[in-house]
């Protein structure tokens, strides 16, 4: 059976990109758990049924959403031209990873109730072939087989998705941001009595997602220069003095 929406959500001009709007905004300030077709419906002041005319249903219109956050992430020039309009190159293949990676990261940044729908819905929309093709491009100078680009190309997804969510809240982690649970949570971490733990409880218990991000794409990148044979750049600076790829961290503070 078909269904019919009352033609309320035609008359004011309603289409598809505004209601997947008004859902972007919605799960923007209220979190993906507590959205719902209903409450969008009553958020856009019209009858739940009119919502149909532009979506199927709530799991078409979530894809929906994730299709326009990924669409909206500007990532940068991928390729060794110099750019037409500045005359600017785009650095490295090394640059080139840093660049795009921020990019992605600036953008879940900007929506860190929303995002996670880009980071866990699986997707093949043009959005989607456009991110992977920009990933592939930052690599293409290094030679790689078609098949190791894909390995690279998912190597570099996992380190992402996984380091997202564990900044945006919604995956498994010890460390807090809040300097008064750090010590909270050493005790509970040294109280098992292991030695390696209590070694590193210091710094499992608390989090800093830059210097986190920063190693982890660091080390990434090193890796991959290491198994292709060319010179790591060492990368820019830490972004906190204490810490660097493959060097000492200093002792933490009591």
């Amino acid at each position: 059976m078909t269904v019919r929406g009352t033609g309320r959500g035609r008359r004011l001009g309603l289409t598809r990109e505004k209601v997947i709007a008004a859902a972007v905004t919605m799960i923007d300030r209220d979190g993906p758990d507590s959205f719902s077709l209903r409450k969008l419906a009553a958020e856009l002041d019209i009858e739940n049924m009119s919502l149909y005319s532009h979506v199927p249903n709530k799991d078409a219109l979530l894809d929906g959403v994730a299709e326009v956050l990924l669409a909206r992430i500007e990532f940068p020039r991928t390729d060794s031209d110099p750019d037409p309009d500045t005359g600017s190159d785009n650095g490295t293949w090394q640059d080139r990873i840093r660049a795009h990676a921020a990019a992605f990261r600036a953008a879940a940044k900007r929506h860190p109730k929303a995002f996670p729908l880009v980071l866990t819905r699986p997707t093949q929309s043009p959005a989607a072939l456009e991110a992977i093709g920009s990933t592939l491009a930052t690599i293409t100078e290094l030679g790689l087989s078609p098949e190791e680009m894909v390995h690279v190309l998912r190597s570099y997804t996992a380190f992402i998705v996984g380091t997202l969510m564990r900044e945006l809240g919604y995956a498994l982690h010890l460390g807090t941001t809040d300097p008064d649970e750090v010590q909270q949570r050493v005790d509970a971490i040294t109280s098992t009595g292991a030695p390696l733990l209590a070694a590193v409880a210091p710094y499992l218990a608390t989090s800093d997602h830059d210097v986190e991000f920063h190693y982890g794409l660091e080390l990434l990148i090193a890796g991959l220069a290491a198994r292709t044979g060319v010179p790591y750049d060492g990368g820019p600076p830490n972004p906190r003095p204490q810490t660097g790829l493959g060097g000492d961290r200093a002792e933490p503070a009591s």
